[in-house]
């Protein structure tokens, strides 16, 4: 091979390089702007992303919100009725109690003047007792003086016959 021809060969050689160096820098440029169309898409995407995650967010916290307000209205409808009720119970408990207080004192007049009655009967019993005595003595004396009225009265008959 001669000079000439070694050097057209390496001017094929770099022509064809060159012509390949193109086509990658060719391909380079598309990949470069397919790269390009890719960021827009994956900025759009995170952009949508980010709404969305945005979007959700409120979302949750109006949920949240409304939820938490729920919760605290019943939760003070709850306390409410646990008072009326708890009011209700303890003016019961007041109520019962001075019934009780009333009886009790009720109890303690019925006890007193049980105490009285028996205390009554009580002497009653002595005072029946002494007149039973009393009658006993005075039936005794009765009969002593109704003997004696005989025994006169027996002599009277005897002293008239005389």
């Amino acid at each position: 091979m001669t000079d000439h021809q070694l050097l057209e060969a390496i001017l094929q050689k770099v022509t064809a390089i060159e012509k390949d160096q193109q086509a990658t820098k060719e391909e380079m440029g598309i990949m470069k702007e397919e790269m390009g169309l890719m960021k827009e898409e994956i900025g759009s995407v995170r952009s949508e992303l980010k709404e969305e995650i945005d979007s959700v967010r409120l979302e949750l916290k109006e949920e949240i919100g409304s939820v938490r307000s729920e919760l605290k209205e019943e939760i003070s409808s709850v306390r409410s009725e646990f008072k009326e009720e708890f009011k209700l119970v303890k003016d019961q408990l007041n109520e019962n109690t001075h019934l009780i207080r009333a009886v009790i004192d009720r109890q303690e007049e019925t006890d007193a003047k049980l105490e009285s009655l028996t205390m009554d009967v009580h002497k009653v019993h002595g005072e029946i007792a002494s007149l039973k005595h009393g009658q006993e003595r005075q039936d005794k004396i009765l009969e002593s003086l109704a003997m004696r009225s005989l025994e006169q009265e027996t002599e009277l008959r005897d002293l008239k016959r005389i």
